[in-house]
């Protein structure tokens, strides 16, 4: 088994760092997919979509393809900003809620949209974007 799956992702801040590790340096914007099982343990990593210096688009059919087919429950989101501005702009913020209504939809949770940068993070969840309590705002 992949070491990488054994990995247990239940704060924000276990979140921050494992994507800042994964695409934290990514010259363009790269949208990832974690998808988590039950035990808060990662079932996959996906790259949704890779973008330009400012921007990235992926739609709900790609964020929750790999996570019906591989049956989670719940998903992460994370995303870099390779400007190391982490502030989400409002195509970050409707893209979060769409995919979050999107996964009440479908019956996949979405726990967290994290923005990256090498330096630093902003976790959606965290700054009550979203209506869950999944994992912790350390």
């Amino acid at each position: 088994m992949n070491t990488i799956l054994l990995v247990q992702l239940t704060s924000t801040t276990a979140v921050a760092e494992f994507a800042r590790d994964f695409i934290g340096d990514n010259d363009r914007e790269t949208l990832i997919v974690i998808g988590i099982n039950t035990k808060s343990a990662i079932n996959f990593i996906s790259i949704a979509s890779i973008g330009s210096l400012n921007a990235t688009v992926a739609t709900p059919r790609e964020i929750f393809k790999t996570a019906i087919i591989r049956n989670c429950s719940r998903i992460i989101l994370a995303h870099n900003h390779p400007s190391y501005d982490i502030s989400p702009s409002q195509a970050d913020i409707d893209f979060t809620n769409r995919i979050e209504k999107a996964g009440e939809l479908v019956g996949i949770e979405l726990l967290d949209h994290v923005i990256v940068s090498p330096t630093n993070h902003f976790s959606f969840l965290a700054n009550d974007f979203l209506n869950n309590g999944g994992i912790s705002h350390e």
